[in-house]
């Protein structure tokens, strides 16, 4: 089994009493991961999915009914409630077991869908939780490394230099087999055909079919088919309207749903101090990368995936502000990804499939970030080269493994 690296975080008692909201893609482990703290906490009855009738009829018939299912012990115990955000008044629910048992019980509450999409359904639950996002493998987690948190970006980047690098062909796994563990963990070209084919059609027609009021689902299947083909150009909603035949402000809903069920997600393009700065159009990433043909796209997919965890990671460590953007001008002149951090420039990345000579405009971009490092990133091993100060070409299974 694969050790998340979210599980010393999310489970740290630095949080104290408050709930932990642990939310990310469907079938990404969320589920491996409570249970797996429940095991360690010898509280292993006391998970609950909130899809099962018997649990939801448990409930009608008592609030508190977990408090019946624990041992007895001075200890705290602790209780995960798996996809209750699908009940009617589910903070609510919650806000009673907590308010009412905090004392005795620490709560996990998991979820395949971003557990804010639902704002007005019950009373608030400010201050009774903490959010965690567990985020597809990296590369580090297959190759069983923890997670750093580095205080500048050139930390970062001479942790990896003088760091070992991963195996190429662990890299090659994670592009084949996306991931999402049990594709990755199977290593079968015929079982991951099968799961990634009907992924997409379970989140649509399920999840989002259960929680929003958007009745013509088949418009967001085929949406989604179409961003395989966009990875890495800014996404135009009016391209996408004519595609599907329906209106700008319909695709960007679609759009919407399809980040808040964690199908895709966007990055911004970042403006200040850039001249001439594209200042609105995004570019949209998919979670499961293999299913993008175009090497090249796919690579950079991953790319933003594996800094997309990694940020996130960082983030909820450290409380700092991490985000992804990216950087493009009128010209088409582009760097992949910039990483802020608490509003401040911090890492420029390119993703390349080959090694090559950076590109000069990159040194316009660093010169006007005030000097941030640089990193070209390619899928070839055996890339680590300074060429010139600030800027590095290295290759991914050494920046990320």
């Amino acid at each position: 089994m694969i050790k998340r690296n979210l599980y010393d975080i999310s489970f740290s008692e630095r949080w104290g009493r408050q709930m932990r909201f642990i939310t990310g893609p469907r079938q990404v482990g969320k589920t491996t991961l409570a249970r797996r703290k429940l095991q360690a906490e010898k509280s292993d009855k006391l998970y609950y999915l909130w899809d099962l009738r018997n649990v939801r009829q448990r409930y009608k018939e008592n609030e508190l009914f977990f408090t019946s299912d624990g041992i007895k012990t001075e200890k705290k115990l602790w209780v995960c409630f798996d996809e209750i955000h699908k009940m009617p008044k589910w903070k609510n629910i919650l806000k009673a077991a907590f308010d009412e048992t905090s004392d005795r019980y620490n709560f996990i509450v998991t979820g395949s869908a971003k557990l804010n999409i639902l704002r007005h359904a019950g009373d608030s639950l400010a201050g009774r939780y903490f959010t965690f996002h567990l985020m597809p493998l990296t590369l580090n987690e297959v190759n069983s490394l923890k997670n750093t948190v580095f205080n500048n970006a050139y930390d970062f980047i001479h942790y990896a230099i003088d760091s070992r690098p991963a195996s190429q062909e662990t890299l090659n796994q994670l592009l084949k087999y996306s991931g999402f563990p049990e594709p990755f963990l199977q290593q079968s070209q015929a079982f991951h055909n099968k799961w990634s084919r009907d992924y997409a059609d379970t989140v649509i027609h399920e999840d989002i079919g259960s929680l929003t009021r958007i009745i013509d689902r088949e418009y967001l299947f085929d949406l989604y088919n179409l961003l395989p083909e966009m990875i890495g150009s800014p996404t135009s909603n009016s391209s996408l309207a004519s595609h599907l035949q329906v209106s700008p402000a319909t695709v960007k809903n679609y759009l919407r749903r399809l980040e808040d069920f964690y199908l895709v997600f966007s990055i911004r393009p970042y403006s200040k101090n850039i001249k001439r700065s594209l200042l609105k159009t995004g570019k949209y990433y998919l979670y499961d990368w293999s299913k993008i043909k175009d090497r090249g796209a796919q690579f950079e997919n991953y790319v933003a995936c594996e800094l997309n965890a990694r940020l996130s990671l960082w983030g909820e460590e450290t409380g700092d502000d991490f985000f992804l953007c990216y950087i493009r001008n009128k010209q088409k002149q582009e760097t992949d990804f910039l990483v802020v951090r608490n509003a401040s420039p911090w890492l420029l990345i390119e993703a390349k499939l080959k090694d090559s000579s950076i590109d000069r405009h990159h040194f316009d971009t660093i010169n006007v970030l005030k000097g941030i490092p640089f990193v070209q990133v390619c899928f070839e091993p055996d890339i680590m080269s300074m060429q010139k100060k600030n800027a590095y070409r290295m290759s991914a299974n050494r920046l990320f493994g």
